[in-house]
């Protein structure tokens, strides 16, 4: 065997070896990333290609007539075949589902329960025994470049307030990913044909070395997903620390402040007080109005319904998270910006956050007083479309 065709060989082996690095790597930063679902599918995403290499390098033995390894009976190679296939497209299924989560917190849950099925239909698809890699590249191939080309798209779309060194090289990064996997699979349908364009030294280059090309891109991509875990730890700290300015500076600045309820007011939002981590994310803006607030001044007078107020705004503001902000809206109207929720999600919280408020005991009145509230939530991807989001929630039909 000549060098060139040995170091071809071992491509599969290296690429195994450079993503356990990865896949240590991460689970470094696990602590890091344990609020940030984005980060733990792509996590499990290099779990999963390590399997996948693992399986390929047995699979590569096993089909090489000079292995010792070398298998005589069909089953062992389609094993291991299916291994591969089947743990390749689970880390793709996680990839997609991760820029998923971290465009818009949606993921991808279907792709990964069919990515098994998917795998273990073109084992048997595939000839395993005699194909070589060469014939699992070609089963899985195409599903490669449409995750890569999918994963490119989703960070290309981010709202120009979210773009990021971390989020272009993503994008750069995947779609070269898309292209290197686009030539392989030419490459390999090319060699099944036995067309002219696999002989040619520089094609055949291509699929030697097309695992080490694989190997830097995907080193590429790990940097770039490790980037947008600081990036975004960055921005919760530089939102954090404008909060305590905020309320350091907060008898500087009435105008930003609503007296009654000791919340941030409307001009404060129209002002981006506050929203420093939500406008650089996705989120959810909820619109909830207490609409028992009239009622309780009209039956137990304007000191009863201040109380009611103060206290409802007390506990709006002591439930949120620590990156949420509220808002005085209007007389009985509340507004919460909520980054990194989905609706499902900001609706939920504010549903058991209302279940849970203890309610308004004050002396004079008979009975205890319950704040009675309706909740609209709206979703927005980035700080161009938040004002969208408000607009959303104010038209809803529940506040008509």
């Amino acid at each position: 065997m000549t060098p060139n065709l040995i170091v071809a060989s071992l491509g599969p082996f290296a690429e195994l070896l450079g993503v356990v690095v990865l896949y240590a790597l991460f689970t470094l930063l696990r602590s890091q990333a344990d609020r940030r679902p984005y980060f733990k599918a792509w996590e499990e995403s290099w779990v999963m290609m390590a399997v996948a290499l693992t399986a390929a390098v047995i699979f590569q033995r096993l089909t090489d007539p000079i292995s010792v390894l070398y298998a005589t009976a069909p089953f062992w190679p389609w094993l291991f075949g299916f291994a591969y296939l089947a743990f390749k497209l689970l880390s793709l299924a996680l990839l997609v589902s991760g820029a998923r989560l971290f465009l818009s917190g949606s993921s991808a849950r279907l792709l990964v329960k069919v990515a098994v099925p998917l795998g273990l239909a073109l084992s048997l698809a595939a000839d395993t025994f005699n194909g070589r890699l060469a014939a699992l590249g070609l089963a899985h191939g195409l599903f490669a470049i449409a995750a890569y080309a999918y994963g490119a798209s989703l960070f290309a779309a981010l709202p120009e307030s979210r773009h990021s060194t971390g989020s272009r090289l993503a994008a750069f990064t995947l779609s070269a990913l898309t292209l290197l996997w686009g030539a392989l699979v030419v490459f390999y349908f090319s060699a099944r044909l036995d067309a002219s364009l696999s002989a040619q030294p520089w094609f055949v280059r291509l699929e030697r070395y097309g695992f080490y090309a694989d190997l830097l891109l995907q080193l590429s991509l790990a940097y770039a997903m490790v980037r947008l875990l600081f990036e975004d730890g960055a921005r919760e700290a530089v939102d954090t620390r404008a909060q305590l300015e905020l309320l350091q500076d907060r008898q500087r600045l009435p105008q930003y402040y609503d007296d009654p309820s000791g919340l941030l007011n409307r001009r404060a939002f129209d002002a981006s007080v506050g929203l420093d981590f939500s406008r650089a994310s996705f989120g959810s803006v909820v619109r909830l109005r207490l609409t028992n607030l009239e009622r309780t001044i009209t039956e137990q007078g304007a000191s009863v319904g201040d109380t009611l107020l103060k206290h409802f705004a007390g506990v709006l503001d002591n439930a949120v998270r620590a990156h949420d902000r509220v808002y005085r809206w209007d007389n009985r109207d509340f507004l919460v910006v909520m980054p990194r929720a989905v609706p499902r999600v900001a609706n939920a919280r504010m549903q058991l956050l209302l279940t849970r408020a203890a309610p308004l005991l004050v002396a004079g009145v008979r009975e205890a007083i319950r704040p009675e509230v309706v909740v609209a939530v709206a979703p927005f991807t980035g700080a161009e479309d938040l004002a969208a989001a408000v607009k959303a929630v104010s038209e809803d039909p529940r506040l008509q």
